[in-house]
């Protein structure tokens, strides 16, 4: 379950770009070709993944505290470091969305002129990083936790999701209807995961900002 879910997620994030150079889309400006359309995605797709440096790190430190939590079947230790963790993803998250959403002209233009058509595109990509932020390590949680099979099922859907509204939007609204598929996926697919662990573990990864403590 564990190697397929992790297809799987490769394959969740290749969807878009792939699509986007396989379907005809629209180009306002009649200029640009489908390789330089997935080109330009592929700039924004990446750039806005720069915000999700806090969520990388602390996910690699906190996977192995929650398996050794769950082996000594310590939930409350296990929901505290769970939502400690998403906590700190949010707040290393969160100021590198605004920065980018302020920014994104200028961050876009840096790679070149026609890099601007994907501004739109960046900004939303960017958005759904926030809520991968504000769902936290779920994923991890429920991998680490022997709920691999979950994982795996989620994984599916999500993907799924992502063909289905690429397949229709991408003809219609090209680069920002790839991102827009793609921010719903992601969005989809960390809510299912939170409400996974909910209902395996009896409380919400969620971080709810200036909320002094969550509670399941």
């Amino acid at each position: 379950p564990l190697m397929l879910a992790q297809a799987v997620h490769f394959i969740m994030s290749w969807t878009d770009k792939l699509m986007l150079g396989i379907l005809e889309s629209p180009d306002v400006t009649g200029l640009i070709t489908n390789s330089a359309k997935v080109g330009v995605y592929h700039t924004a797709f990446k750039l806005s993944m720069f915000a999700t440096i806090g969520l990388m790190a602390v996910k690699s430190i906190a996977s192995p505290k929650f398996a050794e939590l769950y082996k000594k079947d310590e939930i409350k230790s296990l929901q505290k470091v769970t939502q400690q963790a998403t906590k700190l993803i949010f707040w290393t998250t969160l100021p590198l969305v605004i920065i980018f959403i302020f920014f994104s002209e200028f961050l876009m233009g840096l790679f070149g002129e026609e890099f601007r058509l994907g501004v739109f595109a960046f900004i939303v990509l960017s958005l759904g990083r926030v809520v991968v932020s504000f769902s936290g390590a779920a994923g991890n949680l429920l991998q680490m936790c022997g709920r691999q099979v979950i994982f795996m099922n989620v994984a599916i859907i999500g993907s799924l999701i992502n063909i289905v509204l690429n397949f229709s939007l991408i003809p219609i609204y090209g680069i920002n209807g790839s991102a827009i598929a793609t921010m719903v996926s992601l969005v989809v697919f960390n809510l299912l995961l939170v409400y996974f662990v909910k209902r395996e573990f009896g409380f919400y990864t969620f971080y709810i900002p200036f909320q002094k403590s969550n509670k399941s």
